[in-house]
C-alpha cells in the first residue's frame, strides 16, 4: 500500500478538529459517501472504501497522519461499439417500417441499445489513496492526473460538506526553478540528482527530450539546456529516502522509497497482514510530511 505518486494540496483543516480528533465521527463522516458498485445504468462510481479490505475500518491514523482509500469503477463501453449496435439496429427498423427514422427515435434508439449495453458490460476498479497532515494541513492524493486528483478532493468535499483544498501557489517559475538546477549543477540541500530528466522547448512547436538513465549534469544534457530548452520533469532522491520525478506542476511521480530507506525503517512482515500495512502507511506519512513542506518551502508556496 505505498503512494507511487502524489499530487499535494493545502487546505485549512481547523473547522474539521471535532472529526479528526475522534474516530467514530471520522468512520460516521465517510459512510456517508461509501462506495457502491455501478447500477445497471451506471456507467462510473466513486466512493470510500474500507482502508484495509472487507470489514475493516474507513480510516486510519497515527498522530496527525490520517489515511483513507477511495474506489472508483467504472464500465468500459467504447463508443464504436454502441455506433456499431446502433447502426444494426437503425437499419432493422427502418426496414421494417420501410422509411428514414427521426432523429428523436434514433435517440430513443440509442438510449435503449445503450442501457442494454451497460447492463453486459465489463468493470474496472481503480483505488485512489489520500493521505492527509491534520497539523501540517496538507493533502496528498495519490494521483498522477489532475483531473483524478479532483474527483478525490470532490468526494472529500461530499464527505465533510466542505473541503476548500487549494492548489499549490508557487511564487516561483518551476520550471525555469528545475532548469537552474541542471544549468548550475545546484540543488535543493535535502536533493540529489537521479537519472531522469525532460526537456521540452518553449516554442508550441518545438521538441520534447526525454532522457533515461542518464547523468544529468553530462554535457549532453548542457546542449540541450544552452539551447534554450526547459526542464518540465526532472528525477531526484529526496534525503536518500525518496525516489521519484518531480513535475513542473509540482506533482511527484514515480515515487518509490531507496533500499537504504527501507533496510533501516521497514520492519520484516509478521503474521498481521493488517499491522503491516499500518506500519507502512506510517512510515509513509512521515515521508510525505517531510517531501511536502519541503516542496512548498523551496518553491515559496502560499500554505494555510
Amino acid at each position: 500500500m505505498w503512494f507511487k505518486n502524489v499530487r499535494f494540496y493545502t487546505v485549512d483543516l481547523s473547522q474539521f478538529k471535532d472529526i479528526f480528533h475522534d474516530d467514530a465521527a471520522m468512520e460516521e463522516t465517510l459512510e456517508k459517501v461509501a462506495f457502491k458498485p455501478c447500477a445497471a445504468q451506471e456507467t462510473a462510481t466513486i466512493g470510500f472504501s474500507p482502508l484495509f479490505g472487507k470489514d475493516t475500518p474507513y480510516h486510519f491514523s497515527c498522530g496527525e497522519n490520517h489515511y483513507f482509500k477511495l474506489t472508483e469503477e467504472n464500465k468500459l463501453l467504447p463508443a464504436s461499439v454502441v455506433k456499431e449496435q446502433l447502426a444494426e439496429v437503425v437499419d432493422e427498423k427502418e426496414i421494417e417500417l420501410k422509411r428514414q427514422l427521426r432523429k428523436n427515435e434514433k435517440d430513443a434508439l440509442k438510449t435503449a441499445v445503450t442501457g442494454k449495453l451497460l447492463s453486459q458490460a465489463f468493470s474496472t476498479r481503480r483505488e485512489i489513496l489520500i493521505w492527509i497532515n491534520y497539523d501540517k494541513n496538507v493533502v496528498g492524493v495519490s494521483a498522477t492526473s489532475a483531473k483524478k486528483a479532483e474527483r478525490a478532493l470532490a468526494m472529500l468535499r461530499e464527505a465533510f460538506s466542505s473541503f476548500p483544498a487549494q492548489l499549490l501557489s508557487p511564487k516561483v517559475l518551476v520550471d525555469s526553478t528545475m532548469t537552474g538546477w541542471l544549468k548550475e549543477n545546484k540543488l535543493p540541500s535535502r536533493f540529489t540528482f537521479g537519472s531522469d530528466v525532460t526537456l521540452k522547448s518553449p516554442d508550441e512547436d518545438g521538441g520534447v527530450i526525454r532522457a533515461s538513465k542518464e547523468d544529468l549534469i553530462s554535457e549532453e544534457i548542457s546542449v540541450h539546456l544552452d539551447a534554450g530548452k526547459i526542464a518540465t520533469e526532472i528525477g531526484l532522491t529526496f534525503d536518500d529516502s525518496l525516489e521519484f520525478s518531480l513535475t513542473s506542476e509540482i506533482a511527484v511521480k514515480r515515487l518509490k522509497p531507496t533500499d537504504i530507506y527501507l533496510e533501516h525503517h521497514l520492519s520484516e512482515k509478521s503474521e498481521d497482514e493488517i499491522a503491516d500495512m499500518q506500519s507502512i502507511l506510517v512510515l509513509q506519512g512521515e515521508l510525505l510530511t517531510e517531501l511536502s513542506l519541503y516542496l512548498l518551502e523551496i518553491f515559496d508556496c502560499e500554505h494555510n
